[in-house]
């Protein structure tokens, strides 16, 4: 497998944490009081993000020269498709239960998909199934998600 461009994918997953950092470490301190909407677009965007986690799976199997094999699918192609799977449903479930019902919920739900699908990551990476270098800039963008998840969750501003 090739080497993962390690310091490109850092920067743009850097980029694209940088909104869960920010606004949750600004519930977390109270500041944005005046802007109730943020929590919802923060929740969103996780609802989204996640989701583009996922599809990062079904990326590396459509990058094989045979998308579909002749002797079927491999157990790498069906853990790269249910991964997949499992970060699309369960983004939409959180951006559902956090925008329908409770926001510190879809908060928590959201927190525990990144780290799922970063659990289901590293089984991959054990299999051989990821890039090298490709578990670092997730972990690190994954920690930095659920960090920023886990600040909206601990604000003080209640319902936000």
């Amino acid at each position: 497998m090739r080497q993962f461009p390690v310091t490109a994918a850092m920067l743009v997953a850097l980029g694209g944490v940088f909104p869960f950092l920010v606004g949750g470490w600004l519930f977390l301190a109270g500041v944005l009081t005046s802007l109730p909407h943020l929590s919802q677009i923060l929740l969103a965007y996780g609802g989204c993000l996640l989701p583009f986690y996922g599809a990062v799976q079904w990326g590396l199997l459509a990058s094989k020269p045979t998308i579909n094999p002749p002797k079927g699918e491999s157990l790498r192609d069906r853990r790269a498709l249910l991964s997949g799977t499992f970060a699309f449903l369960w983004g939409w479930l959180a951006l559902c239960v956090g925008l329908l019902g409770n926001l510190r919920t879809g908060f928590g739900l959201e927190a525990i998909g990144f780290a799922g699908i970063f659990a289901l990551e590293r089984i991959a990476n054990r299999h051989g199934d990821l890039p090298q270098g490709y578990i670092m800039v997730r972990a690190i963008s994954t920690g930095l998600c659920v960090i920023g998840f886990l600040f909206a969750l601990l604000s003080p501003q209640g319902q936000f």
